[in-house]
């Protein structure tokens, strides 16, 4: 299955880490998902017989994080952390290190296996998890073990991650959606690849974008540059096109695009 037959059969991605994998499939040896789930069945099979009777939700999570983090080893990955393995699901299963954002992924859909209302939180430049319930939401962080984020770690977090760039805001902790978190996970890909001038890579993580995210002109824009960058003017042009239809406002850039293409 390709990542646009399963955003067909799942447009609101509720089974998130069978997402993470068709997302980042062009990276994979094995794109099948099938391995992935089956492990987190696995885990979530073993934590089933963990679940503390009364139920105790802060007990419940203990329990999670200490499989995940204790028993596991998963860990943040802080020495080799632009490593693109660090993206891939079954690279990060295998290694046992991710980046913030697959780490949240893992515990996100381990989490709701067990019957909790988990999501994924955007901070700027660091991913979290969290759970909805009705005191309203509990932050953790995967990346650290799972230890829990309230508002002051949450600012510690966002100063950390952005050098001091982003000013912290209450509403940063909100839920994310399924799908914004895959867009999420492949822009992290993506940015590194455009970084590195790895066209051939960046143009299957735009395309991945423009699939997960058609309405936004932002993600036609960049592949047209990257079309551009491997002398492919005919898609360029295309992608160009389709980014200034989607544009609310005139964008000049785009329009100065189109001049030069269609001029030679």
């Amino acid at each position: 299955m390709s990542l646009l037959d399963y955003l067909r059969e799942d447009p609101a991605c509720v089974n998130l880490a069978e997402g993470a994998v068709h997302a980042v499939a062009p990276a994979l040896d094995d794109p099948d998902p099938d391995q992935v789930s089956m492990q987190l069945n696995e885990w979530a099979f073993t934590l089933a017989g963990r679940m503390p009777l009364p139920w105790n939700t802060h007990k419940a999570i203990d329990a999670l994080n200490h499989l995940l983090f204790e028993e596991l080893g998963f860990e943040g990955d802080r020495d080799t952390y632009d490593d693109p393995l660090n993206a891939l699901l079954p690279a990060v299963i295998a290694r046992r290190k991710g980046l913030p954002i697959s780490l949240s992924i893992l515990w996100v859909d381990l989490a709701r296996r067990m019957g909790f209302d988990a999501v994924g939180v955007g901070l700027p430049g660091h991913y979290i998890a969290a759970l909805r319930t009705d005191f309203g939401l509990l932050c953790f962080d995967p990346f650290h073990k799972g230890r829990a984020v309230g508002e002051e770690l949450g600012a510690a977090l966002v100063k950390s991650a952005t050098a001091g760039r982003v000013a912290f805001q209450r509403d940063m902790l909100k839920p994310a959606t399924n799908r914004e978190t895959l867009i999420r996970l492949v822009r992290n890909l993506h940015l590194r690849f455009m970084h590195a001038e790895d066209w051939e890579e960046a143009l299957w993580t735009g395309t991945h974008l423009i699939l997960l995210e058609p309405g936004n002109p932002r993600v036609h824009k960049e592949r047209a540059f990257i079309h551009l960058q491997r002398d492919e003017p005919g898609p360029a042009l295309l992608d160009l096109r389709e980014a200034l239809r989607l544009s609310p406002d005139p964008d000049p850039e785009i329009q100065a695009w189109l001049a030069q293409i269609e001029q030679s």
